[in-house]
């Protein structure tokens, strides 16, 4: 994939990229590759291939929503794919980018600071931010962090009463989906929505799974981590 198929793609799902944020997106791509040797970024080092696996694939979490104004996170989000693509994509949002790897929040917020984008590094485990910032985000984001079960008792505390959660996943997300039953149940959730969709080049399989948050989280979620991962919901 080059610029003007990433375009096209964009455009067929209706998610809006001016030249100036493709332009940013490229550059991000660049930044992230380059570091790859010192943080283990990506598995991904060719370009066609990261442009459609890595930017499309998190661009794509904007399917159908916007989240200009609104208070978001990316979860686990490593070399920040999805969350800094979001965050090019979308100026006006309040983004966080969250990882458990203080190197990686450092080597994101250097390029944010580079290029005059807004974002706040937390450098911190998912569950114990979860338990001391809860019904904070609006929408929270995760893409190929852990199963759906464990990322909803983590995610979910953090969002607002009507805040989404946007889980992208890959193939098996149906086995995922059942056995998130309980959990969605005793977390107050519902799945409001999912899209399916085909890598343009490569044609892999996607999932994006939108979750509503209809009433409060229970005081006692998230457990410790060593519960929620031996017996999740």
């Amino acid at each position: 994939m080059d610029k003007k198929q990433l375009i096209d793609a964009l455009n067929t799902y209706k998610i809006p990229c001016s030249s100036e944020q493709l332009n940013m997106l490229f550059s991000f791509m660049k930044y992230t590759l380059s570091e790859n040797e010192k943080f283990n970024l990506t598995a991904i080092t060719d370009e066609p291939s990261f442009i459609e696996k890595m930017i499309f694939d998190s661009a794509m979490a904007l399917h159908g929503i916007s989240v200009e104004g609104k208070k978001i996170i990316d979860v686990g989000t490593g070399a920040g794919y999805p969350g800094m693509v979001i965050r090019i994509l979308s100026p006006k949002a309040n983004v966080s980018l969250l990882d458990s790897t203080a190197k990686k929040i450092t080597h994101l917020e250097n390029f944010a600071s580079k290029n005059s984008l807004d974002i706040t590094g937390l450098a911190v485990r998912a569950e114990d931010f979860s338990r001391n910032n809860k019904e904070v985000f609006d929408y929270a984001f995760a893409r190929a962090v852990a199963p759906l079960p464990i990322l909803l008792e983590v995610i979910v505390p953090m969002l607002k009463v009507n805040g989404y959660f946007v889980a992208l996943k890959g193939a098996g997300y149906e086995d995922e989906l059942k056995d998130s039953i309980s959990a969605l149940k005793k977390l107050n959730c519902v799945i409001e929505d999912k899209f399916i969709f085909n890598l343009p080049e490569s044609g892999d399989g996607r999932a994006i799974i939108r979750i509503k948050k209809i009433k409060p989280t229970h005081k006692k979620f998230p457990r410790q981590y060593t519960d929620i991962k031996r017996q999740p919901l």
